[in-house]
């Protein structure tokens, strides 16, 4: 059929490009181990005995010792040289004997590989020219034409169009008229306005909330850094920042803004708009990344949030019972009369038992332990899931220890409320705050 008739051609294509260019790959090889080679500051000096033209590739530079050169058109050939192995247009070479081996039937790779040699002779002529004289550089180009071996893969001294090349030399020193200059502002101008009104996508993909845990926390660190630079920019300090917060916080007589509806309006007053605008795409974006880094897993793949939190088996009526029967108030606590939160925090594993507990934050007098002897011995829970696995989870539970010499009835009518709330808040189960009271 005549699609594997093409398939053929195609294959036998890339069959002669590939053995050409490993012949070409053994000429240099054998060329470097069967001449004499002379180390240099940046690459290898290789003597071809006239069986390689002048020319270069990557770190090699393959002279022709038996041409008939001046010490002065010697320097100009070697500068010409140089300046390919210092650019590193060997990469290039390369890369385009690649593309016409798997491309060599499209002559837009043979039209792109003759524009990029020409691009090439050009700046190392430039390079060159900055240390030779341009019209006997220009004379050697006239005097000696090409007639050696061809080879694709290396930049050689002849190689491109010579009298491109001496055109080129005559225009590198010369500057662009200015009214010439003045004709590309109309065409600067409908780029500007055609961008302008366009998504960044370098700046959507860096807005971008990342996948993982660690690259979350990444963005999250370099969005604090911007935002605590702006608030430095016109407060000096963070203290006078959340200073004007308070004042803010007490002047709106609200207790029903957040402290970044607070900060939004603090920093309207003092900043630029552009600024303003700055700080709050990187609130909302704070907001994102602290509610994308809840629903991942961390290094030691536990979850803060699932889809199906984990919640004591029983319900959370039975696990308040259980922590008011057991909890026990330290008696070094209750004779200094210290009272308070302890933020405890555990880990529920996919067979729901409580571990790994710590104190985020405590009141000490023995507050700490207590809380987490009554955790540790609790009955367990039902694992939280996600994707329909059971899954780690880390929570947070505050403990409240108060001291409260009132009435037995007021205090059970008191527990009994809060126990009735948490019974109909199910989505604020990892926020139970537990109260001990003693008469």
């Amino acid at each position: 059929q005549w699609q594997n008739a093409l398939m053929l051609l195609y294959g036998f294509g890339i069959l002669l490009s590939l053995i050409l260019f490993v012949k070409q790959i053994s000429q240099l090889t054998n060329t470097v181990r069967k001449n004499k080679i002379t180390p240099r500051k940046d690459y290898w000096l290789v003597y071809t005995q006239g069986k390689l033209p002048t020319s270069s590739c990557f770190g090699y530079l393959f002279w022709d010792n038996t041409q008939a050169l001046t010490r002065q058109e010697a320097a100009q050939i070697i500068a010409h040289e140089e300046a390919h192995i210092r650019q590193k247009h060997s990469y290039d070479v390369f890369y385009m004997a690649v593309l016409k081996i798997l491309f060599w039937f499209h002559p837009l790779v043979y039209l792109y590989e003759r524009a990029l040699t020409d691009v090439h002779e050009f700046a190392a002529d430039a390079s060159a020219l900055r240390q030779q004289n341009p019209k006997s550089y220009a004379q050697l180009l006239t005097r000696h034409l090409f007639d050696g071996l061809q080879l694709s893969l290396v930049n050689h001294f002849y190689k491109s169009q010579t009298l491109k090349r001496i055109k080129m030399m005559q225009v590198i020193n010369q500057k662009t008229p200015k009214y010439k200059m003045l004709l590309a502002i109309p065409l600067l101008l409908a780029l500007f306005f055609t961008f302008s009104c366009q998504p960044d996508e370098e700046e959507m993909e860096k807005q971008a909330i990342a996948a993982t845990y660690e690259d979350v926390q990444a963005q999250m660190k370099e969005v604090g850094v911007q935002h605590n630079a702006l608030i430095l920019k016109y407060f000096e300090t963070q203290p006078k920042f959340y200073k004007s917060l308070n004042q803010e916080a007490k002047k709106s007589d609200s207790n029903s803004l957040s402290e970044d509806e607070l900060s939004l309006i603090v920093f309207k007053e003092v900043a630029s708009s552009s600024d303003y605008n700055k700080f709050a795409e990187l609130v909302e974006q704070k907001n994102a990344l602290q509610e994308k880094l809840m629903s991942l897993p961390d290094a030691d793949n536990i979850f803060m949030v699932v889809e199906d939190q984990p919640e004591p088996e029983g319900g959370i009526k039975e696990f308040y019972s259980y922590i008011a029967q057991n909890m026990k108030y330290p008696v070094q606590a209750r004779q200094k009369g210290i009272e308070g939160k302890v933020f405890l925090q555990f880990v529920v594993n996919e067979y729901g038992e409580l571990t790994e507990f710590k104190s985020l934050k405590g009141i000490g007098a023995g507050c700490d332990a207590e809380a987490i002897r009554v955790l540790e011995s609790a009955p367990a829970w039902n694992p939280g899931t996600t994707d329909g696995k059971p899954v780690k989870v880390r929570m947070v539970m505050p403990i409240t220890f108060k001291l409260d010499k009132g009435d037995d009835n007021v205090v059970e009518k008191k527990a009994s409320e809060e126990l009735g709330m948490l019974e109909h808040d199910h989505n604020k189960q990892k926020e139970i705050t537990l109260i001990a009271y003693i008469n």
